[in-house]
């Protein structure tokens, strides 16, 4: 498959807004689990990310149709950052999204390039993603290491509270 990836622009937005909800029904998750105003609620997070975290989108298309996106942008820690960028600066890549159609012709990894390439211009001194299963291959080879994240389900912990220790 020929194919080229560039660099977004505001009007390609509905298209990476509609990549990013096939990336989430590609996941499994029951069209009854999306808000009904998901669609404006990844608008205000893209413009939000320009505004705010100088958030780039890269497209990857075959004969002028996207086939694949990815939009990356300076991480917002839901904790206060006390470093100084120089020492701490985190990109994070999310929405890589590819068709179907378009998969294992090396369309993500050129948008993994795309992104970690623009993540280190504006100077970023990590990347950060949260791999799929499907996706776990391609950033390990594009360098990725596996981190170390802990989560506790609360949900699960609340309907069966005789699971908790004590």
């Amino acid at each position: 498959m020929d194919y080229t990836v560039r660099s977004g622009i505001p009007a390609d937005d509905p298209t990476l807004i509609r990549h990013y909800r096939a990336l989430w029904e590609s996941y499994g998750v029951d069209p009854a689990n999306i808000k009904d105003d998901a669609e404006d609620v990844t608008l205000n997070f893209i413009l939000s990310g320009r505004r705010d975290y100088e958030l780039a989108s890269f497209f990857a298309e075959a004969d002028g149709v996207a086939v694949g996106s990815l939009a990356c942008q300076v991480e917002h820690l839901p904790y206060p950052d006390v470093t100084v960028p120089s020492f701490r600066k985190h990109g994070y890549i999310w929405s890589v999204f590819v068709e179907p159609g378009a998969r294992r012709n090396g369309v993500a990894a050129a948008l993994v390039q795309a992104g970690i390439d623009y993540l280190k211009s504006i100077g970023c001194t990590k990347a950060v993603l949260h791999a799929s299963d499907a996706g776990e291959g391609v950033y390990l080879a594009a360098g990725f290491t596996i981190a170390k994240e802990m989560r506790l389900d609360l949900a699960e912990q609340q309907a069966q509270p005789d699971r908790v220790k004590r």
